[in-house]
């Protein structure tokens, strides 16, 4: 059973971060999935990593996005991504100090992280993307 799951309420309105957010949840639920299963290990130390990429990629990816509509809230959603990243980074190096076994702790991270920035701040260049091409 999945972590999360995609619906309607996590739509930004820019299919292609749309279909990266979709990526990010997949990655997440794999570990999740693990963890449910007993794996852990190099496994999940591996799964972590890989997440740990495409959201690398995904907020260089989304910063550019918002620079090229000319979103006036891009420095400070980049500074919102550098702190996201140094949590997760902690988180993974929690991980990986306990034999490659992510806790509770971990998981809620993730949700919040998910559900309040795409929900309560990547939605806002969506709108913004749209009020420019209308």
């Amino acid at each position: 059973m999945p972590i999360m799951t995609w619906d309607a309420s996590l739509d930004v309105g820019v299919d292609a971060m749309n279909h990266e957010h979709q990526e990010i949840l997949d990655a997440m639920n794999k570990i999740y999935d693990a963890r449910a299963k007993g794996i852990a290990g190099s496994v999940v130390d591996n799964l972590v990593a890989r997440l740990g990429a495409i959201t690398t990629r995904h907020f260089a990816d989304e910063e550019a996005f918002m620079k090229k509509v000319g979103y006036p809230e891009l420095e400070r959603h980049r500074a919102l991504h550098q702190r996201l990243l140094e949590q997760f980074t902690a988180h993974a190096q929690q991980i990986k100090a306990a034999g490659g076994a992510p806790s509770d702790d971990f998981f809620n991270f993730l949700k919040f992280w998910l559900t309040s920035h795409i929900k309560g701040i990547d939605v806002k260049y969506g709108a913004h993307a749209k009020g420019r091409t209308a």
